[in-house]
């Protein structure tokens, strides 16, 4: 953890110090997150299912959720998030080198699945399912400071 820490800093350091890219500030400037659908409808005692897209700006990447040596893709739930049992499937990336390590890289465009229980008392109406993705962009020469990307999805109980 300490060598990823490291080197984490020094490609922001060397990003910084040879003024690439000074107009981006950080890794929400070229990664949008979305939801694939904006609004679901379910009941209480019902699975729902949901997506959340990412699209990573071009000649850009972040990493998967399960990379080891940088800080992969992660999709957390508000405090207050109301369903229970989320289960989420990241996308897996592909296997490159990136400054001499092996890591899981996503591009281009990606999504994020999960799926959660509507709990079984839960009231008709209408809630906000607000989450944050972590993600951190890199291109071939620096990384960018990890941003924490805010997505909502609409839940109708019925």
């Amino acid at each position: 953890m300490k060598r990823m820490n490291t080197l984490v800093l020094a490609v922001m350091i060397l990003g910084a110090a040879a003024g690439c890219r000074a107009a981006v500030k950080g890794s929400s400037d070229v990664v949008t997150v979305t939801a694939a659908e904006p609004a679901v409808t379910g009941t209480a005692g019902q699975r729902i299912d949901l997506a959340i897209k990412l699209d990573i700006a071009r000649s850009w990447h972040i990493y998967a959720h399960a990379d080891t040596n940088f800080i992969g893709v992660d999709l957390v739930p508000a405090e207050d998030f109301p369903l229970q049992d989320l289960q989420v499937v990241y996308p897996r990336g592909h296997q490159k080198e990136f400054f001499g390590e092996k890591v899981f890289m996503i591009e281009g465009h990606d999504t994020i699945k999960a799926s959660a229980l509507v709990p079984a008392g839960m009231e008709a109406g209408e809630y906000p399912l607000e989450f944050k993705v972590t993600a951190q962009a890199c291109d071939d020469k620096t990384c960018l400071a990890p941003a924490y990307i805010p997505v909502t999805v609409k839940l109708t109980v019925k």
